[in-house]
């Protein structure tokens, strides 16, 4: 698979936009959930099955977390962190 590399500037709050183009070659769309793997100085977003988030939220629920906020692992990370 050849790279592309496309310049993006961040928004006020941090926010990235990926571009048109790259969304709709990789099949993203709005409310899906994706994966970040962040290294040292890279950051990888890959789409993520809502299978996959369904199976995470059962398996919370399993272990007594609450899931009514609709939550995953990277937003509580985030909460934490915060």
């Amino acid at each position: 698979m050849e790279m592309v590399r496309i310049k993006v500037k961040l928004g006020s709050k941090g926010q990235l936009v990926i571009p048109k183009v790259i969304r709709e070659s990789l099949g993203l769309v709005e409310d899906q959930f994706v994966v970040l793997d962040v290294t040292d100085k890279s950051l990888r977003i890959e789409s993520l099955d809502g299978n996959i988030v369904e199976k995470w939220k059962r398996i919370a629920e399993s272990e007594g977390l609450d899931v009514s906020r609709d939550l995953v692992y990277g937003d509580r990370l985030y909460e934490e962190v915060l």
